[in-house]
Formats: structure tokens, C-alpha cells, sequence
């Protein structure tokens, strides 16, 4: 049954579409055993919590069929739903469909900055939680998703912010199904707590891609600074906030400022989406790039969290069916479908994979980098959205292979199926935007260069 976005109890009927379809038992045996074992005791969550969020936000589709606007809403929809159930059976909580729906209501309605709707909805009070309290929780989250997510994506001339705060959401929505779970109910001072933390990321967000519009593009006209301005709406920030907001996308602070602004772990996720952005609006110049490395060197990022920072961006950058047609002999592969289907099971082990093999071979896989010949070249122009000719398909291939098979940790591009891991080591090896950092990374101790690392001043 299609969802109305028109009817006021929308939500309703996707979650109880969602909740019909849902079987506990497949899913928890889906649940990845690195995502049970994340963390340091059966009772310690927020590390699979957290690889939940991240798969929960990778782009995983190829061929993708033309879509409109309202399908990819409800899509968006629908993984704040699955992340919620997924959180749940990570916890070891039963699944009870008719309490899972008023606690999915409550989680939404929490998420989305709606505290009292949420707090009404108590599945552990007496009786359980009202009809009424349910359909309303659902009705506030719902109207709240629309203000804030239709349509999905940015306006032309606008901020790339949407990639951004639908991360926000899901980490928040997060944060309150685990403190739930952890508490056995929802609590107002924890509820405030997200929403003030939220509000945080959001600010800083919308400043550091202003920030790095800034410095990539000419000055913003008038029109264009106020649908930038306008987007901030979309936030979900009180009217302090919202005021403190605007004033700092209209001049935003230089990356180093924000970098020492931005709390310690939110400056990870802001170098993240600095690099996406850069990656989906193919910012020209130098400047952009100067802009990134430059709050990179300031939080003082580690090697990890430099590399973790790169692969997320390119495994949410949706390009994935080109760069596997640039590999290919002649285009389109012969079982398109087969390698679709492919690429959905390996995307999240390929990213996690690839970041800890990178970090922990960096000044070897940097070196056969740059004796690999045109591999560099190839990619970049790739990149560029030029024509391979199939000769150059070819050594891009080839000396992918090369570079997999010269170090060893990489082993798992030469293996059969190896091909699909190609595109993201791809996009992230040869278009490194950190090279400071990078650089101190793969040199001995001792020998930094001054940029980036913990080291740096």
C-alpha cells in the first residue's frame, strides 16, 4: 500500500507497514557479529551503535531506476525505522509489535525534538501507552520529518546540508533508543541533553560548509545568501539558536576557529561532510581543498580518524556505478544486476576494511602511489567525469592490482571478487586532501613536516 504524504497520519502507515514486514528473527541473525562484539562488554553499545549509524548512512545502490522525490523521502524514512529496530535487537530487547510501535513513536518524536509527545508515549506505565498518545507522538514526528526533509537534498545555490543533518538525526535517534534501552525509559533530562548536542552539530555544520563554499566560489549574491539562510530553518534549532546560526553562515569563522570551536567528537563527523561536500559539488581549485587540510591540521585528527573521515565520505558519495564502469573492459558490466547485488553485501565490510588496512600500511601504500606510473593520472581524470579510453580502463585496473598485491594488508583487492572493493581504495588514495597529515602519518617518528597528526603544534 502506497503512503500518502498528503494524510496527516503518513508515518502511521509506513511504520506499520514496516513493523508487518519485520522479522525479528531474520534480522537479528542479519545483525553483523563486529557490531555485536564492537564493544568492550555485552553491556557496552555505543561502538555498534555507532557502526549501525555509519552503515545506516552509506550509499549502497547501483543502477539506480528513476526516483521521485517522495520515494527517496520515505526511504530516508524507513532507515530511521530499520536503524531503531536494529538498535533494539543490539540491546537484546524481544520484539513485540504492538510495544515497538509506540516505542518507534516516542524514539521519532524524541529525535525530531518533540520531548513532550515523546515522554506521553510510556510503554511501561500502567496499561501501556495510549492509543492516542501514539497516534499523536506520530503525527508531531511526521509533520516534523516533512518540515525538515522534504524534498530531500539542497536547493540549487543552497548549502549541501542535507547529507549532514540527516546524519545529525540518525546519530541522535541513536543516542535516545540506547538511553532508553540503558534506562528503561525515556528521560527528560537526557532528552534535553541530545537536543542541546544536536543543535551543536547543526550550528557548526551549516558554518563550516559555508566556511568551505566560501572559499571555493566567488561571493554569494543576495539571492543566494538567502536561500542559504532560509535552509537554516530546516534545522530544527530554537530561535536563539537559529539567530546564532544565521549570523555565522553569513560570516563564518576560518577552519582553524572552527576546529577549535567544534567539541572533540564532533570534529571527526565535520571533517566528514567538508570532504563529502567537496566530493558531490566537485568544488574547483585549490581553496576548498586548502580549506579541509586546514581543519584537519587544526583538530589534530589522528591517522585513523583521518582515513575513517575519507572512506565514509566516498561510501556515502553515490557514484559508485561510475567508477565500477570505469573499470570495466567495455562499459556497463555483463551482469549489471549480479554486480549490484554484490556490491550490497560487501559495502560495509569494503569500508571498514579498507580504512584499518590503509591506516595501518599508509607510508607503504603512499609510496607505490607515487611509483605506480599513470594511476594517478588515469583516476583523476576519471574523477573529472572524462572518458576512459579502454586501454586506460585496462591500467587502471592493472595497476590497482599491482598496488593491492605490493601490499600485503590490500591482499583482499587481488582476491577473486576483489574488483568491487576497487572503487573506494579508488577514491580515496589518489585524491587525498590531507596530504600534511597524511605525510606526518606515513613518516618515521621524529621526521614530521609540522601539518596535521596529534604531533603538530
Amino acid at each position: 500500500m502506497a503512503v500518502d504524504l498528503s494524510d496527516k497520519a503518513w508515518l502511521g502507515s509506513l511504520l506499520l507497514e514496516e513493523l508487518q514486514r519485520f522479522d525479528p528473527d531474520a534480522a537479528r541473525a542479519k545483525l553483523p557479529a563486529d557490531v555485536r562484539t564492537a564493544g568492550d562488554s555485552p553491556t557496552d553499545l555505543a561502538p555498534g551503535s555507532r557502526l549501525l549509524v555509519a552503515r545506516s548512512l552509506r550509499h549502497r545502490r547501483l543502477a539506480d531506476g528513476p526516483e521521485g522525490r517522495e520515494e527517496l523521502f520515505l526511504d530516508e524514512v524507513r532507515g530511521h525505522v530499520a536503524l531503531a529496530l536494529d538498535l533494539a535487537l543490539l540491546a537484546g530487547e524481544p520484539f513485540l509489535r504492538t510495544r515497538q510501535e509506540a516505542e518507534l513513536a516516542g524514539f521519532l518524536a524524541a529525535a525530531l525534538g518533540l520531548p513532550a509527545l515523546a515522554l506521553a508515549v510510556e510503554p511501561e506505565q500502567p496499561g501501556g501507552a495510549s492509543t492516542r498518545a501514539v497516534e499523536r507522538a506520530l503525527r508531531g514526528a511526521g509533520e516534523a520529518l516533512q518540515d525538515r526533509f522534504f524534498p530531500p537534498g539542497d536547493p540549487v545555490g543552497g548549502l549541501p546540508l542535507h547529507a549532514g543533518t540527516l546524519a545529525i538525526l540518525r546519530r541522535r535517534l541513536a543516542r535516545v533508543v540506547l538511553g532508553y534501552h540503558r534506562q528503561g525509559r525515556l528521560l527528560p533530562e537526557a532528552l534535553a541533553r541530545h537536543g542541546s548536542y544536536a543543535a551543536v552539530e547543526s550550528a557548526l555544520l551549516a558554518e563550516a560548509l559555508s566556511g568551505l563554499l566560501g572559499a571555493a566560489l566567488a561571493p554569494a549574491d543576495a539571492r543566494t545568501k538567502g536561500i542559504r539562510l532560509r535552509q537554516l530553518a530546516r534545522l530544527g534549532l530554537g530561535r536563539a539558536e537559529l539567530r546564532r546560526a544565521r549570523k555565522a553562515v553569513a560570516a563564518p569563522r576560518g577552519p582553524e576557529a572552527l576546529a577549535a570551536a567544534a567539541p572533540e567528537r564532533v570534529r571527526p563527523f565535520l571533517l566528514e561532510q567538508l570532504l563529502l561536500a567537496q566530493l558531490r559539488a566537485r568544488l574547483p581549485g585549490e581553496a576548498a581543498s586548502a580549506f579541509t587540510e586546514a581543519f584537519a591540521a587544526a583538530a589534530r585528527l589522528d591517522a585513523q580518524a583521518l582515513v575513517q573521515a575519507q572512506v565514509e565520505a566516498a561510501a556515502q558519495h553515490g557514484d559508485h556505478e561510475l567508477w565500477f564502469e570505469a573499470f570495466g573492459e567495455g562499459g556497463v558490466p555483463a551482469d549489471w544486476q549480479a554486480l549490484a547485488d554484490e556490491w550490497e553485501e560487501a559495502a560495509d565490510h569494503v569500508v571498514e576494511r579498507v580504512s584499518q588496512a590503509v591506516t595501518d600500511n599508509l607510508g607503504a601504500v603512499m609510496t607505490e602511489i607515487r611509483e605506480t606510473g599513470e594511476l594517478g593520472t588515469l583516476l583523476a581524470k576519471a574523477a573529472a567525469g572524462h572518458a576512459l579510453t579502454a586501454d586506460e580502463k585496462r591500467k587502471v585496473k592493472a595497476q590497482l592490482i599491482d598496488l593491492a598485491k605490493a601490499v600485503p594488508a590490500l591482499a583482499i583487492f587481488a582476491a577473486p571478487g576483489g574488483m568491487l572493493l576497487l572503487p573506494l581504495l579508488a577514491k580515496l588514495l589518489p585524491f587525498n586532501l590531507l596530504p600534511g597529515a597524511w605525510d606526518k602519518a606515513a613518516a618515521p617518528p621524529g621526521a614530521g613536516n609540522g601539518k596535521g597528526g596529534r604531533g603538530a603544534p
